[in-house]
């Protein structure tokens, strides 16, 4: 004998059934999203390898415009204030030359090293 479904039962299914619907139409927008940029750029190569038009005519040079006025002459300025001399300078400390250095461990040649297998 057969049990008859209960009401858990057919919610159960519903539940069910709306997941199945949402976890397809979550597939198609992950599958839209991730698929949308390739689109795009097979697109703009398919448009970027299309043959250049040629160069259009180039167009009659427009006639000088007429010089403009001169303008007026401005003020003359006020003059300046004399600078102040400068003072003596002061001698720099020149270091003396230094000595080379004793060569360093690294610098020494070593023996060729083994080839790693």
């Amino acid at each position: 004998m057969k049990s008859k479904k209960t009401e858990a039962d057919e919610v159960e299914a519903e539940i069910d059934e709306s997941r199945r619907k949402a976890l397809s139409r979550l597939g198609l927008v992950a599958s839209v999203a991730y698929t949308a940029p390739i689109l795009a750029t097979l697109s703009q190569s398919a448009h970027a390898t299309s043959d250049p038009s040629d160069p259009s005519e180039p167009s009659e040079p427009s006639q000088p415009s007429e010089p403009s006025a001169a303008s007026e002459p401005s003020e003359p300025s006020e003059p300046s204030e004399p600078s102040e001399p400068s003072g003596p300078s002061e001698p720099s400390d020149v270091s003396d030359a230094s000595q080379p250095s004793e060569p360093s461990a690294a610098s020494e040649p070593s023996a060729p090293s083994e080839p790693i297998a």
